[in-house]
């Protein structure tokens, strides 16, 4: 609507929607109506619904993640190529001005070769969505596709995008904390990316303060983003620290994001997080799950 298109939307659970938003009497209906559409449902979900857009031959924008596994993640890239529609997946932090500047750091060679990449997220889940049970939210059930590994999965997007691909790794994701969940709250994972760099990722549902960021360490300086801050400092040797405001404006990311995606549709190119991107971090995902589950170092493709 602000962005100058009217919106018709279904939602199983009757959730109230604002006077501007025309509601359909199924996802059915939703789709036949748009010209586009975005995919909003509980993670294990996603994957059929966008089917379902793609099968009409309509451009659509899922949200993170693409699918809960490669598998469907494949299907609706072949889905996608097939019907000839702009798909892409909703990851906002690619549009964040502090994991843009570490972009623009590394493409303008000021770090030197990249070494090290860290990035981390953690928060208490019983504060994510005030007034709601935590128990009952798709983040907190297997079944709906919830853990942190999923439910987090924007370091393991923005770490890959920065970084390139990662060959290996070796990971260890568990349930530790009193949380009342049948998933993951704690994923902790060593990376080997193809270039040579390495890194690491910790992810979690139980820190009692919110606290996201990445450092990118280089051969001629580091940089590092703190989300509460909202700057990135870049350090070299012998000199003082830079410190650049980026602010966190969440909802201008979600704002950007759905800019691109239409622009995409309008010029019938890939929006910034592809299908294909989505797949890649799918990827790295199952790795996780595999070294966790098998206690040694995984292969990642």
């Amino acid at each position: 609507m602000e962005l100058g298109h009217s919106v018709v939307a279904y939602d199983p659970e009757d959730y109230p929607l604002t006077a501007k938003i025309v509601a359909a009497a199924s996802a059915a209906e939703a789709v036949a109506a748009a010209d586009a559409a975005v995919i909003a449902s509980p993670s294990a979900s996603h994957a059929d619904h966008a089917a379902s857009v793609l099968a009409a031959g309509r451009p659509v924008l899922v949200e993170k993640p693409l699918a809960t596994s490669v598998a469907e993640g494949h299907r609706l890239v072949e889905l996608a190529h097939r019907r000839g529609a702009v798909a892409g997946v909703a990851m906002n932090l690619r549009f964040h001005p502090g994991v843009l500047l570490l972009k623009e750091l590394l493409k303008e060679g000021r770090l030197g070769r990249p070494l090290l990449g860290k990035a981390w997220f953690g928060y208490d889940l019983r504060q994510w969505r005030p007034g709601s049970d935590y128990r009952r939210s798709y983040s907190a059930r297997a079944d709906l596709g919830g853990g942190i590994l999923l439910d987090a999965v924007h370091e393991l997007d923005y770490l890959t995008w920065l970084l390139g691909p990662v060959a290996e790794l070796s990971a260890r994701m568990e349930h530790v904390s009193n949380l009342e969940t049948d998933v993951e709250d704690l994923v902790l994972a060593m990376l080997k990316f193809e270039t040579g760099a390495l890194g690491s990722v910790d992810l979690n549902f139980f820190e009692p303060a919110y606290r996201r960021g990445c450092l990118i360490a280089g051969a001629d300086a580091a940089a590092s983003w703190d989300w509460n801050l909202g700057t990135v400092t870049v350090r070299r040797a012998g000199l003082s620290d830079e410190t650049i405001a980026v602010p966190g404006d969440v909802e201008a990311t979600y704002r950007a994001e759905l800019v691109d995606f239409l622009d995409a549709v309008e010029e019938d190119r890939e929006p910034r997080a592809s299908l294909e991107a989505g797949v890649a971090v799918l990827r790295v995902v199952e790795a996780i799950r595999e070294s966790s589950a098998q206690r040694r170092t995984s292969m990642v493709g």
